[in-house]
């Protein structure tokens, strides 16, 4: 089995345990968010792992993320300001006949994203963010009796779009578009 094909079904795998290890807080009705009330609060931290699909040459990242609601709503409009930390990993390989390519990127996140209380939706948790990304990239080729490899380091900033959906008081699904370093993201949060 490839280096490819052994990361695509560890991907596959953690997602499956990810959503088998949600179901049952899922089905249970008593954990029901309060009616009314925004499940995002100020204070508490959200925390998960997840999956990213999309990237380059259709490589799945896998990864997780912490982030913590900072204000009040009301204070800064209607929503809640939070900031959080992301970290992934992906890679992608290729046989050439010739030679075997294969590249790898870890980047690390540091956000901020402005929460949307939707007062007729509370288990929503809409939000938008920016955020700054260090990127660590390596890349190797060996082939044809030549073997040779490289690495590097890189900052930008990157933007997101996203929702979490609570199905229960501390547990949500979530899905997130990145900008400059995801392309889509579907992963759970529990709160703690």
């Amino acid at each position: 089995m490839s280096a490819r094909n052994y990361r695509s079904r560890l991907s596959s795998i953690l997602s499956a345990v990810v959503l088998a290890a949600s179901l049952p807080a899922a089905l249970s009705a008593q954990n029901a968010p309060p009616a009314g009330e925004p499940v995002f609060q100020t204070g508490a931290y959200y925390a998960g792992p997840r999956v990213w699909i999309g990237n380059l040459n259709g490589a799945m990242a896998i990864g997780g993320q912490i982030e913590r609601g900072f204000t009040q709503p009301g204070q800064y409009g209607p929503g809640i300001i939070a900031a959080g930390i992301g970290v992934d990993y992906y890679s992608w390989d290729q046989d050439f006949g010739v030679g075997h390519y294969e590249y790898s990127v870890i980047p690390i996140q540091v956000f901020g994203n402005y929460h949307f209380p939707i007062a007729s939706m509370p288990k929503l948790d809409p939000y938008v963010g920016l955020a700054l990304v260090y990127q660590r990239v390596s890349a190797s080729w060996s082939g044809a009796g030549v073997g040779s490899s490289a690495a590097g380091s890189g900052t930008d900033f990157a933007g997101q779009l996203g929702a979490r959906y609570f199905l229960t008081e501390k547990m949500a699904i979530q899905g997130q578009v990145g900008f400059g370093y995801g392309t889509l993201g579907l992963g759970a949060t529990w709160r703690f």
